[in-house]
């Protein structure tokens, strides 16, 4: 072999094995890995993400809130504010922060509220509402007079929920006998969908009121108008009241409706409304279920299985529905409030709705997660595979993400038929941890940024005790968290101090990205040009206003442009031909909820 082959091949076998080090690699089919593939910037400014955001998330997929086809993740702030934050997956690797709901009065908002949210066109209108609940004291004024489900409405533009709610429907419109008791922290099971088939959504809101007169589920549906132009006709189509039981009566006692899951759990080919009930005096934690009989009719079953006689804390765990070798199976999880162990229970066999009892309860773990945050998926493989079962992802305390998975063989109701891999631990880059992956949405498949690899959300709660590469995370966090199968050792650096090459994390975009120049020349006549900068391609629209607000000329309209720099001239004449008048002038780029202005002079 000649010298400079030998050379030649030395260096190629270099290149290979310096490739294999820095190249992310995928894991086999079905190997639960998974990688940190995003976080929300730390933010500053009016639109501050707090150590207290993150208490809900939902995301927003099939459809989507603005019909571009891109997925929209919201997390709730949970602060005392009332906001809720809506982040776009724009591209691959890639996501945008694009709205956030105004503030509430200051005095609004308590009880640590929006603790969830959901999305859903309510008034079936066609377009997409953002929903949560906000508030808690009936006493307060402020409080009293702001507290309610708050809709948010798609306005038809891009990335755009309006600067104030559409719609406020308090909670005394739904039940009276909200006016004399707190209420409003609903956690989970907030759901909108058509539940029974009459193309018509409902919306399912567990209250979680501790108070027995109102301890129900509310299934409610628009039958007449629009929230948007306050034409709404909103009516309690059924409401669940089996968890309403008599205190005085010895061993008895009621539970507070907080979680839901859908699925035909008998088999007769009628689903079930599963609601979870937590502790209302002392009673730990129950199942109930409401049969769906039709368009509009439903059948409360009167069964009640007690899961636990602890306080188990099944607030942030929705009852999930899922069929396993062709049985139907509902899986529960609850953390008792005494000792933080947390149980998780499999119900299986059920005959009849009319008929569940503890007989068709067992425990699978006597201890494991962490208050209750999970969801159901099967994300450990790449998006186009067919999969091989089912995974419960979970928290499990300490900055852990657990995957639970079922070995799609075993007895269902048996322990050792699944396995338990630790996902991610917040500990690798935290020096301290306070808070707690307080939330997670996944569903068979998700795949967001449509790269063939499937994803899993979760929200942090963050805590004062937080901090990072020395730094408190007391007022800027992150609280959006992505996870996507992949190669564990590709995740995004939190803290940023990792020395040498590192793997391309996703990118957030924010308000800040988008750029907006001085005019040139300026002051000028008769024209002038406006340059502009897009860090992603996006609908904008770009308009000349006078000094009283109005608008004189409407230069670019809801109009798709790409990512990269833009200019665009105006001659001094306003939208009907004519000439404008020497003065100053403002000109605004809109992108989604966003904006950024300028002032410019003509001079004739």
């Amino acid at each position: 072999m000649q010298f400079w082959t030998k050379i030649a091949l030395f260096f190629l076998f270099l290149c290979i094995i310096f490739n294999t080090t820095l190249t992310a690699q995928d894991p086999a089919d079905g190997e639960n890995e998974y990688r940190l593939a995003a976080v929300n910037r730390v933010m500053s400014g009016p639109d501050t993400i707090t150590s207290d955001a993150g208490r809900g998330v939902w995301v927003a997929d099939n459809p989507d809130l603005d019909n571009d086809g891109k997925p929209e993740i919201i997390v709730t702030e949970y602060t005392g504010d009332g906001r809720v934050f809506v982040f776009e997956v724009v591209a691959d690797d890639k996501i945008e922060y694009v709205w956030s709901s105004p503030k509430l009065p200051e005095g609004a908002g308590r009880g640590s509220t929006p603790r969830s949210v959901t999305v859903g066109d309510f008034d079936n209108n066609g377009k997409q509402e953002i929903i949560f609940p906000v508030g808690y004291s009936n006493t307060d004024e402020t409080e009293s007079a702001t507290r309610g489900l708050y809709f948010y409405e798609w306005t038809g533009n891009d990335d755009d929920y309006g600067s104030e709610a559409t719609y406020r429907l308090s909670f005394e419109t739904i039940d009276p006998g909200f006016s004399a008791v707190l209420v409003g922290r609903t956690e989970s099971g907030l759901r909108c969908q058509d539940i029974d088939g009459d193309g018509r959504n409902e919306l399912l809101f567990p209250p979680r009121a501790f108070d027995f007169s109102i301890a129900k589920l509310y299934i409610m549906q628009v039958t007449s108008g629009e929230l948007s132009d306050n034409s709404a006709v909103i009516e309690n189509e059924f409401v669940y009241t089996d968890m309403v039981l008599d205190n005085t009566l010895p061993g008895l006692d009621g539970y507070v409706p907080v979680g839901t899951d859908i699925g035909d759990i008998d088999k007769d080919g009628f689903d079930e409304i599963i609601v979870a009930g937590w502790q209302n005096a002392g009673a730990g934690a129950a199942v109930g279920f409401i049969q769906i009989d039709g368009e509009d009719s439903y059948t409360q079953s009167g069964s009640l299985v007690r899961l636990a006689d602890y306080s188990a804390f099944v607030v942030k765990a929705n009852p999930i529905f899922t069929v396993v070798n062709d049985e139907p199976v509902i899986y529960l999880h609850g953390t008792n409030s005494s000792t933080s162990n947390s149980q998780m229970w499999i119900m299986e066999g059920i005959v009849s709705d009319q008929f569940v009892s503890e007989s068709e309860l067992y425990e699978l773990f006597s201890d494991v997660g962490y208050w209750s945050a999970w969801d159901l998926g099967d994300q450990d493989h790449p998006t186009e595979s067919e999969g091989d079962g089912l995974d419960l992802y979970l928290y499990g305390g300490s900055g852990r993400m657990l995957d639970i998975e079922y070995d799609g063989s075993g007895p269902v109701t048996e322990t050792a038929s699944y396995s338990i891999t630790e996902m991610y631990n917040l500990n690798d880059y935290y020096d301290n941890i306070g808070g707690l992956f307080n939330d997670i949405f996944t569903y068979p498949g998700m795949d967001l940024d449509r790269d063939g690899r499937r994803d899993v959300v979760a929200s942090w709660k963050g805590s004062e005790e937080d901090t990072l590469a020395g730094q408190s995370m007391a007022k800027f966090g992150f609280h959006a968290f992505l996870f996507e199968w992949g190669d564990s050792l590709s995740s995004t650096n939190l803290d940023s101090t990792l020395t040498g090459l590192e793997f391309k994390p996703w990118t957030l975009i924010t308000p800040d990205d988008y750029r907006l120049e001085q005019n040139y020349p300026n002051p000028f006549n008769p024209t002038t040009t406006i340059d502009f900068t897009l860090p992603v391609n996006k609908k904008i629209s770009l308009k000349i206003y006078n000094m009283l607000g109005q608008e004189v000329r409407s230069l670019i309209d809801q109009e798709n442009f790409t990512a990269g720099a833009h200019s665009v001239s105006w001659n001094g004449i306003d939208n009907n031909g004519n000439a404008v008048a020497s003065g100053t002038y403002i000109y605004k780029l809109i992108y989604g909820g966003f904006s950024q202005s300028k002032r410019m002079t003509l001079v004739r």
